[in-house]
């Protein structure tokens, strides 16, 4: 599983349906819905997206990128899909969130 953690972090703009990482794990996609809940504690649709809204956090700290192109760079559909998924995790919007991350900063 930690070899399919890895590849995710590092294709978060491809497809990542349960389907892709099945067949990357070489597994059924029932079988890797198990074994990915027994050895990470998530399922694999929550994983990718706690994964995503991660990036994105780390590139609104460390670029000046818009929220469109974080979107699209961290596999998100839209830059509303973004914004609903940072607030679920984070309590905040993405843009306050940089605004935020600049006023200390700053």
């Amino acid at each position: 599983m930690q070899e399919l953690q890895r590849w995710v972090a590092e294709n978060l703009a491809k497809d990542l349906s349960i389907e892709v990482l099945a067949q990357r794990a070489a597994m059924s996609a029932r079988n890797l819905e198990r074994v990915f809940a027994r050895e990470i504690g998530n399922t694999p649709a929550r994983y990718v997206k706690q994964v995503r809204v991660e990036a994105a956090r780390k590139q609104l700290e460390s670029t000046d990128h818009g929220v469109n192109q974080i979107a699209s760079c961290c596999g998100f559909s839209s830059a509303e899909v973004l914004r609903r998924c940072f607030l679920r995790h984070f309590k905040i919007a993405p843009s306050q969130y940089r605004k935020r991350c600049r006023m200390r900063a700053g």
